[in-house]
């Protein structure tokens, strides 16, 4: 399994000591571990504290519940994951095109639940309790304000429609098919879903991107 990227913690309590983060951490990478063997369902404060050799205490010191728990570490999580989609969003150089950006953004997007087995089911859980207006978490706002100012420049070719309603839908679907590919029981099983997902942004996408233009014919012509 591969070991989280911890950003800043949120915490009951915030550990200030190098010593208090480190048992924060061994906590979620307890509950990881635990995440990628066994179903959600049978996990326990107990289990984790057994897992992390950490008093129960300690969980309950910084987290009051074992949902609490979980939220840091889907938050955690998540977090390293959208940085993982900016970079490749980001990188014009590799990849020229909207299409290819696309593709190489879905591509980061199931590297990760394959190689972070905890994920699945931290994501399932999570969208039970998103509610049909997941697009207005803020988790997702960064994500919807990077594609607006890019397409309001008019990048990637955009035009015929309005930047903010395509950005947030964009991101709606993206979710609701994350969703899908997440519930299936393997990356095996997931896969037909995931081509799906990258059919339905591809042609939705199409309607307002131009195939036409590429980062490297915009460099040409400044």
């Amino acid at each position: 399994m591969v070991p989280i990227i911890f950003g800043p913690l949120r915490t009951r309590e915030t550990p200030r000591q190098s010593r208090a983060v480190t048992r924060v951490h061994v906590i979620l990478n307890a509950t990881a571990a635990l995440l990628a063997e066994n179903r959600l369902q049978d996990l326990t404060t107990t289990a984790i504290a057994t897992r992390a050799e950490v008093p129960v205490s300690s969980i309950y010191r910084y987290f009051p519940t074992l949902d609490d728990v979980l939220l840091e570490l889907y938050s955690q999580t998540a977090n390293e994951l959208r940085a993982k989609l900016f970079a490749s969003l980001d990188d014009v150089h590799a990849h020229t095109t909207w299409r290819d950006r696309l593709r190489a953004v879905l591509d980061v997007q199931r590297s990760y639940l394959a190689r972070h087995p905890y994920y699945r089911p931290l994501l399932l859980h999570f969208a039970t309790k998103r509610g049909p207006l997941a697009i207005e978490d803020d988790d997702h706002d960064d994500l919807v304000r990077f594609l607006c100012n890019r397409w309001e420049s008019g990048a990637d070719g955009f035009q015929g429609g309005d930047p903010v309603v395509v950005a947030k839908t964009t991101i709606q679907i993206s979710l609701a098919m994350e969703d899908l590919v997440a519930a299936q029981a393997d990356r095996r099983s997931s896969r037909p879903y995931s081509q799906e997902l990258t059919k339905v942004l591809e042609h939705y996408l199409a309607q307002y991107l131009s195939d036409s233009v590429s980062y490297t014919h915009l460099r040409a012509h400044e």
